[in-house]
C-alpha cells in the first residue's frame, strides 16, 4: 500500500513539473490547465480582468486560453518596441482572421511576402490617389457637406447619429479603392453593410475553435450547429458574388494607360505580374484586400465622429471653444483644408482626446511570435499572441493627468500650439503593421468634424445625459451605444 502512496504521489509531482505548472522564464499571468486554460469565475468583463492582470503583475502578463497563450503589453515604450520587431509581425492562423481560406490574403490577415507586397501596393495606390494629400481633400469635403445637410433634417428631433455618416464616410475610401460614391438613401450601401455585420458576427463565432482547436474535428453538421460554419460560407458566397460583380464591371472599362482606381491598378498587376515569384494575384485576394480597406476606412473613422459627437454633447464648454475657434479660422461655409490644420490646434486637441478616451481597439490588433523570443526579460513562445494593451496606455498616468477627463488643453503647448507627437499615446498602431489609413483618417476626421461644428450644436436630449462609454454588447472592440441626440442648426 506504501509503495502505490508514493508512486501516486510521484506521478502527481511529475504531472505538476511537466504538465500543469508554467514553464520557466514565462511572464506572470493565468496559466491554467492542458488544453482548458484559465477560465475564471467571475463576472468581470475580459477587459476588466485584462486591467486587473496588470495591476497585479506589471507591464506584461499572459493569459492562457484553452490552447493559445496570450501575452498583453501595457507599457507604451515596450508596446512599439514589440510592434517593430520582425519576430512580432506575423498575424496568428485564426480562422477569424482569415475567414477559413487556406491561404490568408488580403492584406489585413495575410503574412511573409503576401503581406509585404500587398501593403507596399495599397500604401502606392492609396498615395497616388490623394491619400494625405491635398487633390483628396475636395471630395472629403463635399461628402462633408452632404453629411451636414442630412444632419440638418433631424434637426431638434432626438434620433441616433444617422446611417448616413457612415455613407459619408465609407464614401471617401470608397471611391479611391472602387470609383464608386453610394447615395445617402441608397438601399445597396444598407444592403451591403449588413452582409458585411453577418460576415463579422459569423467570423467572430469561429473565435472558440481557434482557441480549443479540437473542435476542428467535430463532425460537420455539429460545427454547423454550434459556430455556424455554414452561415459563413453562406455569407461569404454572398460577398464574392457582391465584389465578382464590381471586379467584373472594372475589368470591362479598364484602361490599361489610365487606371483610375485601387481595383483598376490591381487588374494591371496581374496581368503584368506582382513582381515577386512569391506572390500570386488573384481576383479572390483582391476582393479580400478590398474589404479590409472598407473596414479600415468605414468603421474606425465613423465611430470616433460618433464618440466626437456624444463627448462634445455632454461637454457643451469644450464645444463651444471648438466652434469659437472654427468660426475665428474658417468663415461661414467655408471647409477646411489640410493647410488649416495649424490654424486649429483647440480642434485637432478635442479629435485626440476623442482618439485617447475612445481607444477603439482596446486591446490593438493581435500580432502572433514566429519563434521563441525573449523580451522585456521574459520568454515569449513561439505561436503566442501579442497584444498591445492602448486602452491601459491611453489611461497611463504617466503620461495623463486625469486620464479620466476630456482635457483637449494637455495637446496645447504654452504657446497654445498642438502638440502633435505624446507619449503614451497609440490610436492607429505602432510599426510594422501601423495602420495603413492613418494620414486619410486624420484628414477626414479634421474635415467632418470642422463641418458639423460650424453648422451644427449637439446636446443630449432634454432631461438626460449620454453614455459615452464603449456599448458592451460588443466585445473586443470599442464602438459606441446607440443613443439618441438632439442637434440644433447654428
Amino acid at each position: 500500500m506504501l509503495v502505490e502512496v508514493v508512486l501516486a504521489a510521484a506521478l502527481a509531482v511529475l504531472l505538476w513539473f511537466a504538465v500543469f505548472r508554467k514553464p520557466e522564464g514565462l511572464p506572470p499571468g493565468r496559466w491554467g490547465l492542458p488544453v482548458i486554460g484559465y477560465i475564471p469565475l467571475t463576472r468581470k468583463s475580459m477587459e476588466e480582468q485584462i486591467v486587473d492582470l496588470h495591476k497585479k503583475h506589471g507591464s506584461i502578463v499572459i493569459w492562457r486560453m484553452g490552447c493559445q497563450l496570450m501575452v498583453f503589453i501595457s507599457d507604451y515604450q515596450q508596446a512599439k518596441e514589440a510592434m517593430a520587431k520582425s519576430e512580432f509581425a506575423n498575424r496568428p492562423d485564426w480562422d477569424m482572421f482569415t475567414f477559413l481560406e487556406e491561404l490568408p490574403l488580403g492584406v489585413g490577415s495575410s503574412n511573409g511576402a503576401h503581406w509585404h507586397a500587398n501593403r507596399r501596393f495599397t500604401l502606392r495606390q492609396l498615395r497616388d490617389l490623394g491619400m494625405g494629400k491635398s487633390k483628396l481633400v475636395t471630395g472629403v469635403q463635399e461628402q462633408a457637406r452632404k453629411l451636414v445637410e442630412r444632419l440638418k433634417e433631424q434637426a431638434n428631433e432626438p434620433k441616433p447619429v444617422p446611417h448616413a455618416m457612415k455613407v459619408a464616410v465609407v464614401n471617401v475610401i470608397w471611391q479611391m479603392v472602387a470609383g464608386k460614391m453610394f447615395d445617402m438613401d441608397d438601399k445597396r450601401m444598407k444592403e451591403f453593410d449588413k452582409l458585411l455585420e453577418d460576415l463579422n458576427a459569423a467570423t467572430f463565432a469561429l473565435g472558440v475553435r481557434d482557441f480549443f482547436p479540437g473542435l476542428k474535428y467535430l463532425p460537420k453538421f455539429v460545427q454547423n450547429r454550434v459556430f455556424g460554419l455554414d452561415r459563413l460560407e453562406e455569407f461569404k458566397e454572398k460577398f464574392f458574388i457582391y465584389f465578382d460583380e464590381l471586379i467584373q464591371e472594372h475589368k470591362a472599362s479598364l484602361d490599361p494607360d489610365n487606371p483610375g482606381d485601387l481595383i483598376d491598378a490591381y487588374l494591371l498587376e496581374m496581368k503584368e505580374g506582382s513582381g515577386s515569384p512569391d506572390v500570386v494575384r488573384s481576383e479572390r485576394d483582391l476582393a479580400l484586400l478590398t474589404l479590409d480597406l472598407f473596414f479600415a476606412g468605414s468603421e474606425t473613422t465613423t465611430n470616433t465622429l460618433t464618440f466626437m459627437v456624444q463627448y462634445l454633447a455632454m461637454h457643451p464648454e469644450i464645444q463651444t471653444t471648438m466652434q469659437r475657434e472654427i468660426d475665428e479660422v474658417l468663415p461661414k461655409g467655408t471647409l477646411a483644408t489640410l493647410e488649416d490644420r495649424a490654424r486649429l490646434p483647440y480642434t485637432e486637441a478635442v479629435l485626440h482626446e476623442v482618439l485617447r478616451l475612445s481607444s477603439l481597439l482596446p486591446i490593438g490588433a493581435q500580432h502572433s511570435a514566429t519563434k521563441d523570443m525573449h523580451f522585456g526579460g521574459y520568454l515569449i513562445p513561439k505561436g503566442s499572441a501579442i497584444c498591445t494593451s492602448a486602452m491601459l496606455m491611453h489611461a497611463d498616468p504617466r503620461y495623463w493627468e486625469k486620464p479620466e477627463a476630456l482635457k483637449p488643453e494637455r495637446w496645447l503647448d504654452e504657446n497654445g500650439k498642438f502638440t502633435t507627437k505624446k507619449e503614451g499615446f497609440l490610436p492607429f498602431g505602432s510599426g510594422k503593421r501601423v495602420c495603413l489609413g492613418e494620414s486619410l483618417a486624420r484628414m477626414e476626421l479634421l474635415i467632418f468634424a470642422t463641418a458639423m461644428l460650424q453648422s451644427l450644436s449637439f446636446a443630449p436630449p432634454k432631461g438626460s445625459t449620454l453614455d459615452v462609454t464603449a456599448d458592451p454588447a460588443v466585445p473586443m472592440f470599442h464602438t459606441p451605444r446607440k443613443q439618441d441626440i438632439c442637434i440644433t442648426v447654428r
